[in-house]
């Protein structure tokens, strides 16, 4: 039994090393099939919603009512403080369009390869957040505020610039998804989950992203309110079922603790062999 164990051994610490040069190679693969499966999703709802403009309209207009009751302000309002600075409209509008996917592009890279342990709890919260927000997507089509001229707002991209959708961007956007902001919750998730990661007290400076997110949709008339809530409230939750059911996993203790078993058996079945 003891020289069967000495005879495997060798195969077992190749295996470890084995599963220790595919890990990254595996995270890649699983998230590239994530940003896949999101992409799909995405352009899924926008072609199932592209002929809901007139409920999406309606939505918007009782969405305005209803904040109204509720006694928000108005996001023309916020907007109106901010209109005359066109180089302030100008920088909001390429916040909007340039830092929404690229920012979670190189959070996840950075995740992926400095603090992989975290990886499938990140990616679980993710796709919780923005599967559920797609599915709002789908049954409440939501026009933004930009598109509701009557009702004071400015579509600043379209007046002021830069407008990818006039470069056929709107192709491949959907318009009519502004419930919930999809925006300001991955903003507010890469905040939530690189505060539990890091321990620097500078941590809590990534809360900048969340904050001005949310400014920059306002100010650009790209959501409501209750958009920027609703996506808050997927991004917080989507965290804390991820954090529950998708512990931290850390690759490199546990392959560290069973080489060192193994390692442990055959200095014990060594001198029986002897």
């Amino acid at each position: 039994m003891g020289q069967a164990i000495q005879t495997l051994t060798p195969k077992i610490n190749r295996v470890i090393d084995w599963i220790h040069r595919q890990s990254r190679a595996t995270t890649v693969s699983v998230n590239l099939l994530t940003f896949g499966l999101i992409w799909f999703g995405y352009s899924t709802v926008r072609r199932v919603t592209a002929d809901s403009t007139k409920i999406a309209y309606d939505n918007a207009v009782n969405l305005v009512k209803f904040q109204d009751w509720l006694g928000f302000p108005s996001e023309a309002d916020f907007q109106e403080y901010v209109i005359d600075s066109e180089l302030l409209i100008k920088i909001a509008n390429c916040f909007y369009f340039v830092m929404h996917f690229p920012s979670m592009i190189v959070f996840l890279l950075w995740v992926m390869f400095r603090k992989i342990e975290w990886m499938p709890q990140v990616r679980a919260s993710l796709c919780i957040a923005t599967f559920s927000g797609l599915i709002i997507h789908l049954a409440f089509p939501l026009m933004p505020p930009r598109l509701l001229g009557s009702y004071g707002f400015i579509d600043t991209a379209k007046v002021f610039g830069p407008d990818p959708y006039s470069l056929g961007i709107a192709k491949a956007a959907n318009e009519l998804a502004a419930m919930p902001s999809l925006h300001v919750g991955w903003a507010l998730l890469i905040a939530i989950a690189a505060i539990r990661i890091l321990k620097s007290p500078a941590r809590w400076l990534i809360l900048l992203h969340p904050i001005l997110t949310t400014i920059v949709v306002v100010i650009t008339a790209n959501h409501f309110w209750l958009d920027i809530i609703v996506g808050a409230i997927l991004a917080y939750g989507g965290w804390l079922i991820g954090v529950k059911y998708w512990p931290i996993k850390t690759f490199s203790r546990d392959r560290e603790e069973l080489h060192q078993k193994v390692v442990e058996e055959s200095v014990l079945i060594e001198p029986i062999s002897e």
